[in-house]
């Protein structure tokens, strides 16, 4: 097949390493395992979940939740959910904290014993801030849950801490459950506690007076449409992790006050103004902990370059899958939008879409959107009892054209065979075939020569709308004859916790026994923490793993995300971020950091960097202009500086990619703000071509950016 044809180094190179990760993997077990029976305990927790987050004004700017110290020992509805929330294990941590307590805490000094006290003994939910506009003023509110039961007991808490805080003084009151702390003129914070809920709230801004200060207490309401919410629900659906989140749209009419309009112009380019949240997270969320970072951002401004992914997996494994990693074909659609954002940035040498295609049929036989609208867009490998696999969807209407088209094109032999009632397809392929007409001196089939006999061989069946392809068609003849009976997609969404629909690219893997060993080694830990705080516990009445249910196997993975609305990279563990050490057993965490450290990170990041290398060249376009139109009307080259004329000095080019851009005898030379293209000063440089009084091209391979990082014009 032609596709085969173009991408072999790339197809291949994937085969290869999913092979090897397939070794990596060796630990897994073989057989289909079946969990442990649901245990009986009632599920009791340590800490409340975080309640300020529904109560959000609309013209919130930013939030943030920091958990609670004893929320990590608090049962979550993941795989620790018994192993935290039975009552042994409760029982245990309430000693440990009785040992802190008296043992730790009680020989504190003043003012650090008060808030510790406040902190560790009788905060039971996470602290949580939001910072809200109101007037154009930011005003900030804050709130957690305590475990004072009458107003006495608070009032002597708030007492006890003010004290211990410089320049604070309780101003005169009559509630014991709500007033204010004075800092000084212009510094004031509002609290009041709810003995009902239990609820604690505070509020402060820079020079709101106390009647504010009060009103935008009143403001604190449900709110269960605010557009954070999904995010948040997205990553922590406990409400106890760590969550930040940031809303650049709302916080435009503070941040234009200090900006120049040219700055402001840059930031609507990069459509950060329509931004509507920025998240970064650390919780739980349908049963599994998850590390994200997302941004909720309609495909505008910087956005537009990455594709909005939708994938359908169709494709059967034999037996439960070990691993499978997923990618995201651009469809033809989403890369003609692609090529012209990048025109529209002034991207140099991007040809339309229309001259792409047309070259591409001039030179490979075929163009590029009828490649791109034969295949996926996703491709699935994967790993079963039977072995390596790659499936990708395709069209069944262009296969027979797109084979006859790289038959005449290059040196390929494509074969049927037929054995057990199943047809395997044969695409042998020379890499080297007429290229090389040298022999080696001796004039033996050596070196050179004997190289031209080299072929690489890709080997698939048809099964529905995939193409299976392995590395040997022996895989593919067990695979038939074992059946496929186990769905990728259902294993993917039920089993792993992982979203492939909207997959740009990732991996998930399967370890034996994770929740198992990781809760062997919390054990351990619990051990340390009573040697330190002096406690007193049950070691023996924990229960076993076996007792508590724990699956047979645990994930881990990540994803690089592209929907619709969200762009986002996530990390996926069954218990939490330790299961990288602990699931060395099966090694399986190797691969995911390998895979992470080889391909994910890097492919984005050089992405990222070329879009923004394409973004910041355009600066340099109108200063070319400059200069041309200098040397038309007369001025010596040598007087082409920064100042001449209309060329500006060099920092009144600065924008969010360009440091300066300095002009000397007509040498344009861009210094870029972005220190990931390198150490030291990052440049390119433009030098004239000058014939008489015009410039016939410029010269941009000077410099010293990366030639990976720049355009195919400058290197």
């Amino acid at each position: 097949m032609k596709i085969v044809q173009t991408k072999r180094s790339g197809l291949k190179k994937v085969v290869v390493a999913s092979l090897a990760w397939g070794l990596l993997l060796t630990g897994c077990s073989e057989s289909d395992k079946k969990s442990s029976a649901t245990p009986s305990y009632e599920v009791e927790t340590l800490t409340e979940s975080a309640w300020l987050y529904g109560s959000l004004p609309e013209n919130t700017i930013a939030y943030a939740r920091v958990p609670n110290l004893w929320s990590g020992f608090s049962a979550k509805d993941d795989s620790f959910k018994y192993a935290l929330g039975n009552e042994h294990h409760v029982a245990t941590m309430k000693q440990i904290q009785k040992g802190l307590y008296e043992n730790i805490i009680s020989q504190l000094e003043q003012p650090i014993k008060p808030l510790a006290e406040f902190y560790a003994k009788h905060t039971t939910g996470p602290l949580e801030i939001a910072f809200v506009s109101q007037g154009g003023q930011p005003v900030v509110y804050a709130g957690t849950s305590l475990d004072y039961e009458d107003d006495t007991s608070f009032s002597q808490a708030i007492v006890a801490l003010v004290q211990g805080l410089p320049n604070a003084n309780i101003m005169p009151q009559d509630d014991k459950t709500r007033g204010i702390v004075s800092f000084g003129p212009g510094a004031a914070v509002y609290y009041s506690y709810n003995t009902d809920n239990q609820r604690l709230t505070i509020i402060s801004g820079m020079g709101a007076s106390v009647t504010s200060l009060e009103n935008a207490a009143a403001s604190i309401k449900t709110n269960d449409k605010h557009e954070m919410l999904k995010l948040e629900a997205d990553i922590d659906a406990s409400h106890q992790g760590l969550f930040v989140w940031s809303s650049p749209k709302n916080a435009m009419p503070l941040l234009q006050m200090g900006m120049s309009p040219k700055q402001l112009r840059e930031l609507k380019e990069f459509g950060i103004d329509q931004a509507r949240g920025l998240a970064l997270g650390y919780g739980v969320s349908d049963g599994k902990t998850r590390l994200k970072l997302l941004l909720d951002m309609p495909k505008v401004g910087i956005n537009r370059f990455l594709p909005e992914v939708s994938n359908t997996i169709n494709v059967k494994s034999v037996g439960t899958p070990k691993w499978a990693a997923v990618m995201s074909l651009p469809t033809s659609e989403q890369a003609a939008r692609l090529v012209t954002s990048l025109q529209q940035v002034g991207a140099d040498k991007v040809e339309s879409w229309g001259t792409i295609n047309q070259q591409a049929e001039k030179e490979l036989g075929v163009s590029i959107t009828t490649l791109l609208d034969s295949f996926g867009p996703e491709v699935v490998f994967f790993n079963d009892q039977v072995g390596t696999f790659a499936a990708v969807s395709y069209n069944p209407n262009d296969i027979k054209a797109l084979l006859t088209k790289a038959q005449e094109n290059f040196d390929i032999e494509h074969k049927v065979y037929n054995k057990n009632g199943q047809e395997i397809h044969h695409l042998s392929v020379s890499l080297v075939g007429k290229a090389l007409d040298v022999k080696s001196n001796s004039g033996s089939l050596l070196g050179p020569e004997l190289m031209k006999n080299y072929r690489e061989n890709y080997f698939w069946t048809i099964e529905g709308e995939n193409i299976i392809f392995a590395s040997v068609p022996q895989l593919l003849l067990e695979r038939q004859k074992r059946t496929a009976e186990v769905e990728v997609a259902e294993w993917l969404s039920s089993k792993q916790g992982y979203d492939a629909n909207s997959a740009l690219l990732g991996l998930t893997a399967s370890v034996d026994g994770l929740s198992r060993n990781s809760y062997h080694y919390y054990i351990e830990f619990l051990m340390i923490l009573a040697d330190i705080t002096q406690a007193d516990i049950d070691l023996m009445a924990l229960p076993t793993a076996d007792e508590l249910g724990f699956p047979e196997k645990g994930a881990v993975g990540l994803n690089l995300r592209s929907d619709k609305d969200v762009l986002g990279l996530e990390f996926t563990f069954e218990n939490g971020g330790t299961d990288l050490l602990y699931g060395m057993g099966s090694t399986s965490s190797i691969a995911v950091i390998g895979i992470l450290a080889a391909v994910a990170i890097p492919a984005y990041q050089e992405y990222a960097l070329r879009a923004e290398m394409a973004s910041g060249l355009h600066a340099a376009e109108g200063v070319k202009l400059q200069i041309s139109q200098a040397l038309v009307n007369g001025a010596k080259v040598e007087d082409l500086d920064n100042g001449y004329d209309t060329i500006q000095q060099a920092h009144e080019y600065e924008n969010s990619i360009i440091e300066k851009i300095v002009v000397t005898d007509g040498v344009i030379t861009l210094f870029f703000k972005n220190r990931s293209l390198g150490y030291g000063p990052q440049t390119i440089v433009y030098v004239p071509m000058i014939e008489g009084d015009y410039i016939s091209y410029w010269d941009c391979s000077g410099g010293t950016v990366a030639q990976k990082y720049r355009p195919s014009l400058c290197r």
